[in-house]
């Protein structure tokens, strides 16, 4: 009963899906017919950055968009790209697990940073690995406490990410369910130095086995791991993208 990833299938919701995916093999684009972008499906990045402008307060270009399978891959491609053997980044403690192992997969060191009520003390990350090369931070529901990471606590994450010359990996795994008032704006939303890897996904609004997920990365980093992800995958399928695109854009 207290198992994690459990959705509830929505009939309403599942049959605007089917119905949007029908419509999009009915009439299918020549593209999926090829081999594609790495980044995925153009429709569903410009549904993305179009709704992550209107609810998180992120002003992105779909260009900067990358299509993942879940949040995993995600974390994986820039664990590869951005850290070498031994390098130490800032975790969550407690924290979630899986992000931990996908980091000690690839070699780096991560160092634990105590969450209290205002989120990851920022100053004892400081005290404890100041030249950490990234910070994986869930700000919005912390996990596993679910304490959302207060203002002054995100804009001293930013100012430690621009001294260090650090980047910060925003897991926003859920920021659509709230219990009451409006969410604070995410991370990559108030960040002028463009040192936040925006991470979000389909898993929890529609069912994990979607497989969809996506990166809003920062312009400098976009060329390095979207070479990783054509390397890893090649690109992600489209088709099912395309439908997810529809009930996005359609309000669904």
């Amino acid at each position: 009963a207290f198992a994690l990833g459990r959705t509830h299938p929505d009939p309403l919701l599942l049959n605007q899906l089917s119905r949007a995916l029908r419509r999009r093999l009915a009439a299918p684009d020549p593209a999926h017919f090829g081999y594609g972008d790495p980044r995925g499906s153009p429709a569903l990045r410009e549904a993305v950055a179009a709704h992550l402008a209107a609810t998180r307060g992120i002003a992105c270009d779909a260009s900067q968009v990358l299509v993942t399978s879940g949040t995993q891959q995600a974390l994986r491609l820039c664990a590869e790209t951005l850290l070498q053997p031994g390098d130490a980044l800032w975790m969550e403690d407690p924290g979630y697990p899986a992000a931990r192992r996908t980091f000690e997969a690839a070699g780096a060191r991560p160092v634990p940073v105590p969450v209290d009520a205002a989120g990851l003390d920022v100053a004892a990350g400081r005290r404890r690995a100041p030249a950490a090369r990234l910070a994986y931070v869930t700000p919005s529901h912390q996990f596993p406490t679910g304490v959302t990471m207060s203002m002054a606590r995100r804009l001293a994450l930013l100012d430690w990410a621009r001294q260090a010359g650090a980047w910060v990996l925003e897991d926003d795994y859920d920021s659509e369910f709230r219990y009451a008032g409006p969410p604070l704006t995410a991370l990559a939303g108030i960040d002028a130095e463009a040192r936040v890897i925006y991470l979000g996904t389909f898993s929890k609004t529609l069912f994990p086995g979607l497989r969809i997920g996506y990166a809003v990365l920062p312009p400098a980093l976009l060329p390095r791991i979207a070479a990783a992800r054509a390397v890893a995958d090649r690109f992600p399928p489209g088709p099912m993208a395309d439908a997810v695109a529809d009930l996005l854009a359609g309000g669904g």
